[in-house]
Order: C-alpha cells, then sequence, then structure tokens
C-alpha cells in the first residue's frame, strides 16, 4: 500500500489532479463507513462486556468485535493520511504506514479466524452437543482466542516484513512463500472450514424451522460468514491471482485498493448491524433497544441447542 500511496503524490497535470480529487473523494466515504463501523462495534463490545452475562460463546462475539474495531480504526487512519497526502501532495512517514499496515493487517487477520472459530464451533456444538455440554473444556474459548490474536499477530509480521511492498512486485522467493502460505491457509483451510459449517448450520436451520424456531444465533452466523464470502473472499482471490500473474489487472493500482478497501470494511462493519437486525422484535416498528436485540441473539441456548442436536443426530 505504500507504493499505492506514493503512486498518488506523483500527479501535477490537470487530470491527474482530477483523478486525485477523485480519490480523495472516495477516501472520506471509506473513512465514513468506518466510523460507522467502529460505532457498531464499540456499541456490541460495551454490550457484550457490561450488559450481557458472559458465556463461552459470547466471547468469540466480542473478540471478533474488538478485532474488525481494530481493522476498522487503522483504516479510518489510513484513510484520512491518505486524503492529506492527496490534498496536500506531501508524502507520509514510511515507519507510520508501515506501521498501520501491520495494525490493520492484524485486525483482519484476526477477524477471519474468529469468524471461522464462531462458525465451527457452533457446528460442533449441534453435531455432537452431549460432548459440548459436558466434555467441552471449560477454558477453550479463552484459550482459542488467545492463540487466534497470537496467530493473526504472526500473521501480520510475517506478511509485512518477509513481503513488504518492493518485495511483493518483484516477487521475490520470501515473499513467494508467504502468498502461497496465505492463499493456502485461506482458501484450504479457512473458506471450507466455513462453508461446510455454514451448510450444515443452514440445514439445521431448515430441517428445524418446521418444528420450532431455530436460535437466532444460527441465522446471524450464517448471515455474517456470508457477507465474508461474498464480499471478502474474492477480493483476496484476485490480490493472489494479481501477484501470481493469473489475473490481469485493468484498474489502476489506487482503484483496485479502494475497491478492496470497501469490501473488507463492509464485512468488518456490517457484523453488528447483522446482529440487531436478526435480534429485533418484529413486532415494534423499531426493533426495541440495541441492548435487547443483541440479548435475544446472544442469549444462552444450551437447552435449545441440546434438543436440536439430539434431533439431528436421531435422523
Amino acid at each position: 500500500m505504500a507504493q499505492v500511496e506514493n503512486s498518488s503524490s506523483n500527479s501535477s497535470s490537470p487530470a491527474d489532479t482530477s483523478i486525485l480529487v477523485t480519490y480523495s473523494v472516495v477516501a472520506s466515504f471509506a473513512a465514513l463507513f468506518c466510523l460507522l463501523g467502529l460505532l457498531g462495534n464499540a456499541v456490541v463490545i460495551w454490550i457484550l462486556s457490561f450488559k450481557i452475562k458472559r458465556t463461552k460463546y459470547t466471547v468469540y462475539i466480542l473478540n471478533l468485535a474488538v478485532a474488525d474495531f481494530i481493522y476498522l480504526l487503522f483504516v479510518a487512519v489510513v484513510m484520512l493520511l491518505m486524503v492529506s497526502q492527496m490534498v496536500s501532495r506531501r508524502s507520509q512517514s514510511p515507519t507510520v504506514i508501515f506501521a498501520l499496515e501491520v495494525m490493520y493487517d492484524f485486525g483482519y487477520a484476526a477477524s477471519m479466524l474468529f469468524l471461522t472459530s464462531i462458525s465451527v464451533e457452533r457446528c460442533l456444538s449441534v453435531l455432537f452437543p452431549i460432548w459440548y455440554k459436558c466434555y467441552r473444556p471449560k477454558h477453550l474459548s479463552s484459550f482459542t482466542c488467545g492463540l487466534i490474536w497470537l496467530l493473526g499477530a504472526l500473521f501480520s509480521l510475517l506478511d509485512n516484513f518477509v513481503c513488504p511492498p518492493d518485495s511483493f512486485q518483484s516477487m521475490t522467493k520470501e515473499c513467494i512463500g508467504v502468498q502461497v502460505f496465505s492463499t493456502v491457509v485461506t482458501f484450504v483451510f479457512i473458506i471450507p472450514l466455513m462453508l461446510l459449517s455454514s451448510f450444515i448450520l443452514i440445514y439445521i436451520v431448515k430441517s428445524t424451522s418446521k418444528k420450532s424456531r431455530p436460535p437466532k444465533i444460527y441465522i446471524a452466523i450464517i448471515l455474517t460468514v456470508m457477507v465474508f464470502l461474498i464480499s471478502v473472499a474474492p477480493i483476496r482471490l484476485l490480490w493472489s491471482l494479481l501477484f501470481f500473474k493469473s489475473f490481469t489487472n485493468n484498474m489502476s493500482a489506487l482503484a483496485f485498493f479502494f475497491t478492496s478497501t470497501y469490501c473488507t470494511v463492509f464485512n468488518s462493519g456490517a457484523n453488528p448491524f447483522i446482529y440487531f437486525f436478526v435480534g429485533r422484535h418484529k413486532k415494534k416498528r423499531f426493533g426495541g433497544s440495541v441492548n435487547e436485540a443483541l440479548t435475544r441473539v446472544f442469549k444462552d441456548d444450551d437447552t435449545e441447542q441440546s434438543s436440536l442436536g439430539n434431533s439431528t443426530s436421531m435422523k
């Protein structure tokens, strides 16, 4: 991204000035969308921290909201710095840009891993309800969250230190290794796990909705995973194809960068609104308070979950 930003400060013709103005507006709107997402995730963090009883499952949702908050915060800062750079034609400090990249890559990687853990564990809780209720390790949620934060930090540091922008363009051996590793982790492990667990939850929702209402959390998980797969997975694939020269990028570097940023910002900012609309009370015009909506989504439904799991395993 540093090279993308540097390219935006080398223009002086009227046409280039018009392009910079356009991109300044685009970056400003991206920062605005980040602020909306930050507000939504901040509300989720507040409610899950102080208003709703902490459970073994809401721990994941809370950490996901924190990871999305981190990502959106540092992307917003980057967008504002880009606007300042385009207006003033002054380059930003490479050290500052690098630090910002490390932080929002950290939030992005952690968010993706938390979403995977959420969908997989919820799926396992239905497929193996007795294990989940009686034999699941007591501190599994806390241990998993700590491991995910560590992996997110390692992925971010690996990507930014081993494969900086110069190495990305010149395709060094180290950078090729990092990109292959990242592509394999994303498209061989993470996305297939999301798809499999989501399909299982969709089947459960479809089969149980005829007898009783499925827990709202199932609907929320399915929607959040679908939003990720629609908004982030294609862009991630295009970045990989672009690196390995399998995809010809007809857009400018800035246009492609902003397109991917909008997609990932939408993914990180959409989750709180999904929780609210899934948990809102349909009979009330405005769906009730945010606290009530989130409580309906994240309430402890172990009993209902066990009955659903038993009925599924008997089929």
